[in-house]
Formats: C-alpha cells, structure tokens, sequence
C-alpha cells in the first residue's frame, strides 16, 4: 500500500493569487489548477471564477490549493455545515515546513515570504542550521524555513 500525504490550503477567495505567488516565490510548477466554472457541477456566478483545485510542485512535495465554496455560495454553505457538525470548533492550524538546501535561497524565500505578512521568529543561525525562521505570508499561511546543514 502507497501513502502520501498533500498539505492542502483552504483560501478565502484568493487562491490564484497564491498559486501565482508560490509559483514565483517557492518556484512551484503548477500541475493543475481547475475552477468552479470547469467542473461540470451548478454554481454561483462569484463562484465560477474560484479556484475548486490547484495542484503545485514544490522542490519534490506536492501542495494543493482550492478557494472554499462555503464563503461566496449560501447552497453550499447550508449543505457542509449540516454535514459537518461543530465544523467552527474543527478548525486546524497547519503550518508548512520547507527544507531547502542553501542558506542563500532561504534568505531569497523568506524575505519574500515576509511581503505584507509577519515574522514570528527572525531567519538567524540556529545549533541545527545556518539558517533558520518563521514566517507567515499575507495569505496567512505559515512557513518554517530550514536551511540543511
């Protein structure tokens, strides 16, 4: 049996813009990337233009995006809360660790991470790597950075 786990990142309505981003910042190759217009189900007009599911790939991991439909469709909102009792106290904190391999690279990925976002701990040399940080971007999606020694 095969396993594999995707981080996926549940976004507001700015999914693309993301996608974008990563593929610059991170150097993702997008793999896909399909709206709620492409798939052959209803929906809202707001909603046709919103990512459904966007695949990337990111050094050798896979990172999947889509734009929540609960946020701009009332059918769908009323559907997934009924099915997901308590769905508000289910919310996760997922943060993403990225293993890169030079220390100059991470500093090029950090100070890009840190545009219009926050540091919660400064890129600096740590015992285990020349180059560690936290950030979250202006997506609010956060990022450990680890430089291999």
């Amino acid at each position: 049996m095969t396993l594999k786990i995707t981080p996926c990142i549940v976004m507001s309505g700015n999914a693309k813009e993301a996608v974008h981003f990563y593929e610059k910042e991170l150097e993702a190759e997008v793999l896909n990337i399909q709206t709620y217009g492409d798939m052959p189900i209803p929906c809202s007009e707001a909603l046709k233009n919103s990512v459904a599911n966007a695949i990337l790939k990111i050094g050798e991991s896979d990172l999947m995006l889509f734009d929540a439909p609960i946020q701009s469709n009332p059918i769908m909102n009323k559907d997934f809360q009924q099915n997901t009792p308590n769905y508000e106290q289910k919310k996760v904190e997922v943060t993403i660790n990225l293993s890169i391999d030079n220390v100059e690279k991470t500093k090029r990925i950090f100070n890009s991470l840190q545009q219009d976002g926050h540091v919660i701990a400064p890129l600096e040399a740590v015992p285990f790597s020349p180059a560690f940080g936290t950030v979250t971007d202006k997506f609010g999606v956060t990022f450990i950075l680890i430089t291999q020694k």
